[in-house]
């Protein structure tokens, strides 16, 4: 796949940077073109601003010390809104994705910034490398998908046992109940956001989770 295959145009992000993003009109297009030449191409589940990132964002701003020269690991990040804005405060930042679409655009923004201690990486959440570390691990709105949940259940606890703090954005779907549920045994912090998108209000729990 072509990992510049979707338009990008320069946006402003609310309360963070200007960063490039896919052009919202070109997405089913060029999604629909890639899938008649290959198809096994990811559906662009990452080229969207989804509401949880906004509230990750809100809240790092609101509560710097999770991320202060620490060493960050978004894993899902998609265009990676959250971590791009936050890295300067960063010691060393991961941004990670499995769709090449998305580390690419996240390298792109990478430059754009003139960030020195990011890093775009492919990961997959089902086979996390056993040699990362990180003090605090972001996750925003990762949880959307039920058959999924076992499998992110099991990476959350990997990393809180390794010392890790758990950072978790997410809309209230009922779906998503029993992962809530799974991982309640590590909350440490609660904090609850109203973000407005595209004239509706999206209501998002940040969590924090640790031992």
């Amino acid at each position: 796949m072509d990992n510049k295959a979707y338009p990008l145009e320069l946006v402003s992000i609310k309360n963070g940077p200007s960063l490039f993003v896919p052009i919202p009109a070109l997405i089913k297009t060029t999604y629909e073109n890639l899938v008649a030449s290959n198809p096994t191409t990811i559906f662009p589940y990452w080229a969207k601003i989804w509401a949880s990132a906004f509230a990750m964002l809100e809240f790092l701003q609101e509560q710097p010390l999770w991320i202060q020269d620490k060493i960050v690991l978004e894993i899902g990040a998609g265009i990676g809104v959250p971590s791009l804005s936050i890295a300067a405060q960063t010691h060393k930042i991961i941004i990670s994705d499995y769709a090449p679409d998305a580390v690419a655009v996240i390298q792109k923004n990478i430059e754009h910034l003139k960030l020195s201690n990011a890093l775009a990486v492919c990961i997959d959440w089902n086979h996390i490398p056993e040699d990362i570390i990180a003090d605090t691990i972001l996750l925003s709105d990762t949880n959307y998908e039920p058959a999924a949940h076992n499998n992110l259940v099991s990476m959350i606890d990997v990393f809180i046992n390794k010392g890790s703090t758990v950072i978790l954005a997410t809309p209230n779907r009922l779906a998503s109940n029993p992962f809530i549920e799974s991982v309640s045994k590590y909350m440490y912090h609660s904090t609850y956001y109203s973000i407005n998108e595209n004239e509706t209000t999206s209501q998002i729990v940040v969590m924090v989770l640790k031992k």
